[in-house]
């Protein structure tokens, strides 16, 4: 479930509402068809704290090439160790948990449509037992004005399986639309369906450039809707946002809840030359 999480604090703070819109190196992640709109190099960094000790950190960097634009990412899920527990409730020895994902991308603009992909190889294990598989992601953007529509295939692929079981990976198709305004404000909205049982969601979100080098953000996703806890948990669904732009240089961070879990938090750094 890992690879379900959205690793950019833009995105993140618009709704989760990416696949249109994103076009750094953050893109490898959203729709790699995004990669293609890059003319400089641009790399990006995240950390995220998460529910119950867990942290999320993902890194990636994409570079323009006459073939279109390459990319490298990686993602990595740990937490504290966890205390052991045998058939009787019993306390045994605590054990670690973790779970990481390496992925190579590629985008193009061609004069029809922007076209893009990425593999992945994903590793998860828990306690000695591991599991590995691969996956790929891919996806097409079309901008007409100052409307931009994107689509995106993600991880699809044959599911981990530790010892006997095998467990699916998030298969997710999304479907988004983005619109640019002039001076730094942008608006975005997606759809995203889970074959596998998942269910159907819905994420949109919006950025406001209140002064030079300052965006608010703010949306709502439907995902991130689980009902209870209170104050900012209590706004289910809710994600809120401010970025900092200084020439190359950026730095994001957004805001949302999960529930009884409590609230999330995201940074990410990022850099273009």
């Amino acid at each position: 479930a890992f690879l379900g999480v959205a690793p950019d604090a833009r995105s993140l703070a618009m709704g989760g509402a990416g696949t249109a819109l994103s076009e750094g190196a953050s893109a490898l992640y959203w729709n790699p068809a995004g990669l293609g709109a890059l003319d400089k190099n641009d790399a990006a960094v995240s950390h995220a704290e998460l529910a119950q000790s867990a942290r999320l950190d993902w890194a990636a960097f994409a570079a323009p090439t006459k073939i279109g634009t390459l990319a490298v990412g990686g993602t990595y899920l740990g937490q504290d160790a966890i205390a052991g527990r045998d058939a009787l409730g019993r306390p045994t020895a605590n054990f670690t948990a973790s779970d990481a994902a390496v992925s190579l991308g590629w985008g193009r603009r061609t004069e029809l449509v922007d076209l893009g992909g990425a593999v992945k190889f994903v590793q998860s294990h828990i306690g000695s037992v591991q599991a590995e598989t691969a996956a790929f992601d891919a996806g097409a953007r079309k901008k007409l004005g100052g409307v931009t529509l994107g689509a995106a295939l993600r991880d699809a692929g044959p599911g981990l399986k530790y010892d006997s079981q095998r467990n699916d990976l998030p298969l997710r198709v999304a479907f988004g639309a983005g619109y640019s305004f002039p001076g730094g404000r942008a608006v975005a909205a997606e759809i995203i369906d889970g074959p596998r049982g998942a269910g159907t969601d819905f994420g949109f979100g919006g950025e406001y450039r209140a002064v030079q080098g300052v965006r608010l953000r703010a949306g709502y996703a439907t995902r991130s809707a689980i009902p209870g806890g209170t104050g900012f948990d209590a706004a289910a669904g809710l994600t809120l946002g401010v970025g900092l732009r200084l020439e190359r240089w950026s730095l994001d961070y957004a805001a949302a809840p999960m529930g009884e879990l409590g609230s999330t938090h995201r940074f990410t750094l990022g850099a273009c030359w």
